[in-house]
């Protein structure tokens, strides 16, 4: 279960803040902020995150990262802020998750929430995965097609998304049986799916076997 950390202590004027813990980024990431954050939580940020590696297209790091923790780019030239602390912490956690899809996959685990009780919440980790695809669906369109269900890789994430009217969301299995079987797996399928995604798109994207 991630817990609440306390806020980051104060650097001394003109001492570059170290990143946060993943602990404190999830903190930060629940107070109210301008401009507001695509990812609500780590586990949202944790799911954009792996999407971002284990897809199809490489996007410039601050174009997807400022966004998602809510910073400004001018926030990159003051080490100073805590908006600098974030932003080192959400590069080296995708540094991570990129050195381990890329040399031990089967150690790949998501972040997902648990409650007090110890229940997983897979939700908001697969929101933040398909919030990554948004930002340019069309690179995704061999897993995800204009008609009809996506890849079997993505449908225990996209079982997990609705769209503004509460609708699934395009590639998602209608609400039903389906769904709820797709939900009922995710949390087994969902570290593989994300593996074998970033093995599909390896050849393309790294120009190099999968």
């Amino acid at each position: 279960m991630m817990r609440r950390s306390r806020e980051p202590a104060p650097v001394a004027q003109g001492e570059t803040r170290t990143p946060m813990s993943l602990e404190e980024i999830d903190c930060w990431l629940r107070q109210p902020r301008a401009p507001q954050p695509i990812a609500e939580n780590l586990s949202m940020l944790d799911g954009f995150m792996a999407a971002i590696v284990a897809g199809p297209a490489t996007y410039e790091p601050l174009a997807w990262l400022c966004p998602l923790i809510g910073v400004r780019r001018d926030a990159i030239n003051d080490g100073t802020t805590e908006e600098y602390a974030a932003i080192a912490a959400t590069a080296a956690h995708h540094n991570a998750l990129s050195t381990m899809l890329s040399e031990t996959p089967e150690r790949f685990a998501p972040i997902f929430l648990h409650d007090a009780k110890g229940a997983v919440d897979i939700g908001p980790w697969c929101r933040g995965f398909y919030a990554a695809i948004q930002l340019n669906p069309k690179f995704w369109r061999k897993l995800l097609p204009a008609r009809g269900l996506a890849h079997l890789w993505l449908i225990p994430i996209l079982a997990h998304c609705v769209d503004e009217d509460g609708r699934p969301v395009r590639g998602a299995p209608p609400l039903g049986p389906l769904t709820e079987l797709a939900r009922f797996n995710a949390g087994r399928e969902i570290p593989g799916a994300v593996a074998a995604i970033r093995k599909f798109w390896a050849p393309t994207r790294y120009n190099r076997p999968s």
